[in-house]
């Protein structure tokens, strides 16, 4: 299939995919539906109908028993349910199995979509969609808006997408938001169960796809990949506007919370929160009405109430913290993933300058990575059709196996 095939509309992907808080630099009340994505106007969104494996009941699906989560391998399909989908495309909600932070075996909710012919040759292949931030609670989680979950035109226009909710969130536990150990596996987890799939006819080939949270989750599992799935064949990971270097953004949003840049402070009131209660810290850098906001999180799509600046000192400076910034900045080990990552110059979610701290440590450890510096906000890679056409060129030369550009310096 040529480039010219599998380009879409972005304006289609944007309506469809803009999902939650950090994922269009927008604020809650403005993006974030219950279900934590947006249906494209005028039509009802997608639910379960044909069951693709066993009839069962809605309220059960996101919570599989725990001999079926315990005896499932990584990637292995525990669940799945036939989706309404459009003309042309076929659409799973799927339950597989992954490994959770804890190192334990958990059940993972997320989309299975692809081209409803089969493939003229070998599988077609796989789009791993990381997404952005839609919020803590199960209510939030992408696959809960059924087919508009997931990239939908990419599907029709010849590639299988595989879209993880992430460990937690759709299903039992906490979701450990922006811990990249748990992201990464969640991603990679998901192209396997894409390719345990018969029906998807998934190929071998991958590229890993996401935006602000799901750029951090895109950098964690290329980083996980040698170790956590080496015999998976990724191509190459495409990162926009991702957290990269956490403390430098940490105390960049310190910094925006005291010029009154409250939408700056949401996403990170939303990770202390989580980190908490996964890692046993208090957020003491934050207020007391922060401490209070950021303690409910796990109750919806948003740090509900929000109105202030919610710190009383910068976090990066509590050292019990940095460091779990540190632990899940990535760019601690090289790995063979050629990653591109966009960012765009007045993102107002991630700044700029804490994004390129991130890639010169990636290119310190040795990866393979090119910085391409847009003009735009938080979500330029999708709200520029010239940016987001050179990024499906750049994912369509990773398929055709062209060797990946490299920004970084010569050390």
């Amino acid at each position: 299939m040529t480039a010219g095939t599998r380009r879409c509309s972005v304006r289609t992907l944007l309506v469809t995919l803009c999902l939650g808080l950090a994922a269009c630099g927008s604020s809650p009340a403005e993006s974030a539906s219950p279900s934590g994505a947006e249906s494209t106007p005028g039509s009802a969104v997608p639910s379960p109908s044909t069951p693709l494996l066993h009839t069962i009941a809605e309220n059960d699906f996101y919570y599989p028993a725990a001999d079926l989560i315990g005896s499932a391998a990584p990637g292995d399909i525990i669940d799945a349910v036939e989706l309404v989908a459009p003309a042309g495309v076929r659409a799973w909600t799927v339950v597989y199995g992954s490994t959770g932070l804890d190192g334990e075996p958990v059940g993972v909710s997320g989309l299975i979509l692809a081209p409803a012919d089969p493939p003229g040759g070998s599988g077609y292949p796989v789009i791993a969609w990381a997404h952005g931030t839609t919020g803590i609670a199960d209510v939030c989680a992408p696959s809960r808006s059924g087919a508009n979950g997931a990239p939908i035109e990419l599907a029709a226009s010849g590639y299988v997408i595989t879209a993880t909710d992430y460990e937690g969130l759709g299903t039992d536990g906490i979701h450990p938001y922006i811990v990249g150990v748990s992201e990464g596996r969640s991603v990679l987890d998901s192209i396997r169960a894409a390719q345990n799939l018969p029906e998807a006819h998934a190929g071998t080939a991958s590229v890993i796809v996401g935006l602000s949270q799901g750029g951090h989750a895109t950098l964690w599992a290329g980083q996980l990949k040698p170790t956590y799935a080496p015999e998976l064949d990724v191509r190459g990971g495409l990162a926009g506007s991702p957290p990269t270097d956490l403390s430098a953004f940490a105390s960049w949003t310190f910094e925006a919370g005291g010029r009154g840049e409250i939408n700056a402070t949401l996403a990170p009131v939303m990770l202390y929160g989580v980190w908490s209660d996964i890692y046993g810290l208090t957020p003491s850098f934050l207020t007391d009405e922060g401490q209070r906001i950021a303690a409910t999180v796990a109750d919806g799509c948003d740090p509900s109430g929000l109105t202030e600046n919610p710190y009383a000192s910068d976090p990066s400076l509590n050292p019990g913290w940095n460091q779990r910034l540190v632990d899940n900045s990535p760019g601690a080990t090289r790995t063979g993933v050629p990653y591109l990552v966009i960012s765009a110059t007045d993102d107002q979610q991630v700044s700029y300058d804490t994004q390129v701290a991130g890639v010169n440590a990636m290119c310190a450890v040795g990866d393979t990575i090119e910085l391409r510096t847009v003009a735009g906000g938080h979500d330029a890679m999708f709200s520029s059709p010239a940016v987001w056409s050179a990024a499906l060129d750049w994912i369509e030369a990773r398929f055709a196996g062209a060797a990946a550009t490299s920004t970084c310096s010569p050390s």
